[in-house]
Protein backbone atom coordinates (compact mmCIF):
# COMPACT_ATOMS: atom_id res chain seq x y z
CA UNK A 1 0.00 0.00 0.00
CA UNK A 2 1.12 3.50 -0.53
CA UNK A 3 1.07 6.55 1.56
CA UNK A 4 -2.72 7.49 2.26
CA UNK A 5 -4.94 10.65 2.57
CA UNK A 6 -5.27 9.49 6.27
CA UNK A 7 -1.65 9.27 6.70
CA UNK A 8 -0.92 12.74 5.33
CA UNK A 9 -3.17 14.09 7.15
CA UNK A 10 -1.72 12.50 10.51
CA UNK A 11 1.48 13.42 9.70
CA UNK A 12 0.79 17.47 8.73
CA UNK A 13 -1.12 17.30 11.97
CA UNK A 14 1.93 16.09 13.67
CA UNK A 15 4.65 18.21 11.60
CA UNK A 16 2.18 21.30 12.73
CA UNK A 17 1.75 20.25 16.66
CA UNK A 18 5.51 19.56 16.74
CA UNK A 19 4.85 16.25 17.74
CA UNK A 20 6.70 12.56 17.00
CA UNK A 21 5.38 9.12 16.24
CA UNK A 22 6.77 8.44 19.91
CA UNK A 23 5.08 11.50 21.30
CA UNK A 24 1.86 10.62 19.57
CA UNK A 25 2.60 6.11 20.64
CA UNK A 26 2.83 7.68 24.18
CA UNK A 27 -0.64 10.29 23.91
CA UNK A 28 -2.57 7.28 22.77
CA UNK A 29 -0.87 4.15 24.53
CA UNK A 30 -0.09 2.48 20.79
CA UNK A 31 3.08 1.42 19.14
CA UNK A 32 5.42 3.43 17.65
CA UNK A 33 5.13 1.08 14.60
CA UNK A 34 1.34 0.68 14.42
CA UNK A 35 1.36 4.10 14.33
CA UNK A 36 3.85 4.28 11.86
CA UNK A 37 2.09 1.66 9.23
CA UNK A 38 -1.01 3.17 9.70
CA UNK A 39 0.84 6.99 8.72
CA UNK A 40 2.39 4.75 5.64
CA UNK A 41 -0.45 2.44 4.65
CA UNK A 42 0.94 -0.32 5.60
CA UNK A 43 -2.36 -1.13 8.01
CA UNK A 44 -5.94 -0.52 7.84
CA UNK A 45 -6.84 2.08 10.25
CA UNK A 46 -9.05 0.85 13.00
CA UNK A 47 -11.97 3.08 12.91
CA UNK A 48 -12.38 3.06 17.25
CA UNK A 49 -8.89 4.80 17.19
CA UNK A 50 -9.84 8.03 14.94
CA UNK A 51 -11.49 10.20 17.33
CA UNK A 52 -8.63 9.36 19.77
CA UNK A 53 -6.49 10.92 17.35
CA UNK A 54 -9.21 13.37 16.94
CA UNK A 55 -8.77 14.36 20.45
CA UNK A 56 -5.27 14.03 20.75
CA UNK A 57 -4.54 16.98 18.05
CA UNK A 58 -8.05 18.76 19.26
CA UNK A 59 -6.44 19.19 22.66
CA UNK A 60 -3.48 20.91 21.01
CA UNK A 61 -5.32 23.17 19.10
CA UNK A 62 -5.17 21.34 15.69
CA UNK A 63 -8.06 20.70 13.93
CA UNK A 64 -8.28 18.32 11.13
CA UNK A 65 -9.35 19.87 7.04
CA UNK A 66 -11.57 16.73 6.18
CA UNK A 67 -13.71 14.22 8.41
CA UNK A 68 -11.45 11.96 9.18
CA UNK A 69 -13.37 8.56 9.52
CA UNK A 70 -14.28 9.58 6.06
CA UNK A 71 -10.70 9.49 4.64
CA UNK A 72 -9.82 6.72 6.84
CA UNK A 73 -12.53 4.82 4.88
CA UNK A 74 -11.34 5.68 1.93
CA UNK A 75 -8.05 4.41 3.21
CA UNK A 76 -9.19 1.54 4.01
CA UNK A 77 -11.28 0.38 0.58
CA UNK A 78 -14.28 -0.53 2.86
CA UNK A 79 -17.17 2.24 3.64
CA UNK A 80 -19.33 0.89 6.83
CA UNK A 81 -22.82 0.95 5.68
CA UNK A 82 -24.12 -0.84 9.34
CA UNK A 83 -26.66 1.05 10.94
CA UNK A 84 -27.69 3.06 7.99
CA UNK A 85 -30.89 3.19 6.62
CA UNK A 86 -31.32 0.95 3.59
CA UNK A 87 -32.10 4.29 1.02
CA UNK A 88 -28.45 5.35 2.69
CA UNK A 89 -27.02 1.78 1.58
CA UNK A 90 -28.45 1.88 -1.64
CA UNK A 91 -26.90 5.32 -2.54
CA UNK A 92 -23.48 4.11 -1.25
CA UNK A 93 -24.12 0.93 -3.78
CA UNK A 94 -24.74 3.43 -6.63
CA UNK A 95 -22.16 5.69 -6.30
CA UNK A 96 -20.08 2.63 -5.91
CA UNK A 97 -20.97 1.11 -9.08
CA UNK A 98 -21.82 4.49 -11.46
CA UNK A 99 -20.16 5.06 -14.03
CA UNK A 100 -19.53 9.47 -13.31
CA UNK A 101 -16.73 10.91 -14.52
CA UNK A 102 -14.07 13.41 -12.52
CA UNK A 103 -16.55 16.57 -13.53
CA UNK A 104 -19.65 14.77 -12.33
CA UNK A 105 -18.95 13.65 -8.61
CA UNK A 106 -17.17 17.36 -8.65
CA UNK A 107 -20.62 18.62 -9.47
CA UNK A 108 -22.23 16.23 -7.11
CA UNK A 109 -20.16 16.86 -3.91
CA UNK A 110 -20.53 20.35 -4.60
CA UNK A 111 -24.25 19.99 -4.23
CA UNK A 112 -23.46 17.86 -1.02
CA UNK A 113 -21.65 20.79 0.20
CA UNK A 114 -24.09 23.39 -0.93
CA UNK A 115 -27.34 21.22 1.14
CA UNK A 116 -24.73 20.62 4.10
CA UNK A 117 -23.98 23.95 4.65
CA UNK A 118 -27.87 25.17 4.24
CA UNK A 119 -28.37 22.64 7.11
CA UNK A 120 -26.37 24.10 9.23
CA UNK A 121 -27.76 27.62 8.75
CA UNK A 122 -31.08 26.13 9.58
CA UNK A 123 -29.69 24.28 12.74
CA UNK A 124 -28.26 27.57 13.68
CA UNK A 125 -31.51 29.98 13.30
CA UNK A 126 -33.35 26.98 15.25
CA UNK A 127 -30.51 27.31 18.26
CA UNK A 128 -31.26 30.65 18.87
Amino acid sequence: MAVTNFGRAVRKARQETNDTLTTMSKGLNKSVAFLSAIETGRTKIPLDLIPKIENFFNKKGYVFDEDLKVVASVANENIPIDGLSYQYQMMVAGFANSNFNREDLDKICSLLDEIKKAKEVLNDRTDL
